[in-house]
């Protein structure tokens, strides 16, 4: 059997914490660019940043052109969307608000082809992505591309281990800046508060449970090694618009006379 390009689970088995930076701005060049940082891949934030689906599509062959895995974090739970990601190249799904088992379950429908869910064919630009035939890739997809359930509320709290339970599930995404809000009701976005912090391991500690991957959006350095202390494996480090911010002021800050 053919062996794909990117094979994100089979890095993942390996043990050593993966790293990927996050995009919230439009741009085929930037994405290039960004494929080309020492970490390990790329995820488009098509949530909440200015990211569209049609400039997201050359978007990713851009940073699997670099030899990096493209992650989505798709605008919501909602199969069309996950299809589509996944259909464009995409190694991996992020969903965002997945509150229940139910709502998991839909998920993994939107991202599996059968019999573990019913994603629908067509996904020719996921195939050359891939480097496999169509024969390989049917027989492989469900294997090579991850789907993730973002985990943001009390509800989604309270829910974790039924929600790990569904089975295609392939991850635990904790978006620690909701999760506090909703831990704070609503007067704070504290992503190292206690509460928080506390709520990260215990869905760390259910994803170990249950054999899924723990991920988390990380961000500056500080929350990295917090998390990874916590059992997460799975981070993003850094996002572009901080990126650019923090080289310019370390660049300001070290020419005399500025």
């Amino acid at each position: 059997m053919a062996v794909p390009h990117f094979d994100l689970r089979a890095r993942l088995a390996a043990g050593k914490p993966f790293f990927f930076s996050w995009m919230s701005m439009a741009g085929t060049e930037l994405a290039g660019q960004m494929a080309r940082l020492p970490i390990e891949g790329v995820c488009l934030d098509l949530q909440h940043g200015t990211i569209g689906y049609s400039d997201a599509v050359p978007m990713i062959a851009a940073i699997n052109a670099a030899g990096r895995p493209a992650l989505i974090r798709a605008l919501w739970n909602d199969p069309g969307l996950i299809g589509q990601a996944l259909d464009a190249g995409a190694s991996a799904v992020i969903a965002p608000m997945v509150n229940t088992r139910a709502e998991a379950e839909a998920l993994v429908r939107a991202a599996k082809y059968a019999p573990l869910g019913s994603r629908s064919w067509g996904g020719y630009t996921a195939q050359q992505s891939a480097g496999l035939s169509t024969e390989d890739y049917l027989l492989q997809s469900n294997r090579i591309t991850l789907v993730f359930a973002m985990i943001e509320t009390l509800e989604a709290l309270a829910n974790v281990d039924e929600i790990a339970s569904v089975p295609g599930l392939d991850g635990l995404f904790v978006g620690p800046s909701d999760l506090s809000i909703n831990l704070s009701k609503g007067t704070a976005i504290d992503r190292m508060s206690k509460p928080t912090l506390k709520a990260m391991k215990h869905v760390a500690d259910v994803a170990k449970a249950h054999g899924l991957v723990a991920a988390a959006y990380g961000g500056e350095a500080e929350a990295i090694n917090t998390y990874l202390g916590l059992g997460y494996t799975f981070l993003s480090c850094g996002i572009d618009v901080g990126l650019l911010q923090s080289a310019a002021e370390a660049l300001v800050k070290d020419v005399r006379g500025v």
